[in-house]
């Protein structure tokens, strides 16, 4: 990058440049008032913002276009025609993680390991790409891990390199979740809204969600499509989807430190807390207890 930001009155910002081809900042706005960033981008880079707290508006063509992005949303951008300046009003009290990485280094990571990225592809690799979606509280956890990591400036950029990548990854597999979430396997576009549907619920009854056969008279969908629905978009069956994500909510809360295990237990459907703790202990390899002595 040929220059870089600077700390504000108003903003810290925490730079890392893991490669050669990539930047890494960390803004943080405490104060109550707005900060504006700017900066040159050179026109080789793909750029990633991350919203993790408050919002902010990015500004193109001196102000004539703008968007606005909130807590827990994302900003990819990309132009191979003209370059991208960044113009950030950044509001109060609120942080963005923001990633620069070359389209040649992305490219040369993906092609090593046979993924496909629809802006990377031969036919849009030289035009514009946008791309605004939400996050999940899974990449939410990387952020924070790049942002809180304590290691010495020895180890950090290999950290927080690594950090990216995983990052990366669960960007891009997100993104395609949506894709086929919009247009499954299913055989048209009315099967694809109720498995949507199925989703919602299941999410929405949480600590005590509906049986296959029941989750299959409420939408209209066969036992059958659900489960290979859910196989094929979410890449996991049903339950497997209902236990991540009582696992995810049970992190944040544990991040939070809002609730007791005990509590976080048996608000997410668990009658005996040590079933909660194998099953949080296979996902993440820790104990709850141990993951809240962490945060």
């Amino acid at each position: 990058m040929e220059n870089k930001l600077e700390n504000t009155h108003k903003s810290r910002v925490s730079e890392y440049w893991p490669d050669s081809e990539m930047y890494v900042a960390y803004v943080d706005n405490n104060t109550a008032f707005t900060d504006t960033l700017s900066r040159k981008i050179e026109k080789k880079y793909i750029q990633f913002y991350f919203c993790t707290k408050g919002g902010m508006t990015f500004h193109f063509n001196n102000g004539g276009y703008n968007i606005s992005l909130a807590d827990g949303s994302s900003f990819l951008m990309y132009n191979s025609k003209m370059e991208l300046p960044l113009n950030l009003s950044l509001n109060a009290d609120s942080k963005v993680c923001m990633i620069f990485v070359s389209v040649e280094k992305l490219h040369h990571l993906f092609s090593n390991h046979n993924i496909r990225a629809e802006f990377l592809n031969s036919s849009n690799s030289n035009e514009k790409y946008y791309n605004q979606q939400a996050f999940s509280t899974t990449v939410r956890m990387v952020l924070n891990q790049i942002e809180n990591h304590n290691l010495s400036t020895h180890f950090e950029n290999l950290y927080v390199l690594g950090k990216v990548f995983e990052l990366f990854t669960l960007y891009f597999s997100e993104s395609e979740a949506n894709q086929k979430e919009n247009c499954p396997f299913l055989d048209n576009e009315k099967d694809a809204r109720k498995l949507k549907e199925a989703k919602d619920i299941l999410l929405d009854r949480m600590d005590n969600p509906p049986i296959l056969k029941e989750l299959s008279e409420i939408t209209g969908l066969s036992e059958y499509k659900l489960k290979e629905g859910f196989k094929q978009v979410y890449g996991t069956t049903v339950y497997g989807f209902v236990l991540d994500k009582k696992l995810e909510f049970a992190r944040e809360k544990l991040e939070n430190g809002e609730l007791q295990v005990k509590e976080i237990a048996f608000e997410i459907g668990y009658e005996n807390p040590s079933h909660f703790i194998a099953a949080f202990k296979k996902k993440y390899g820790i104990t709850p207890k141990q993951f809240s002595k962490q945060v």
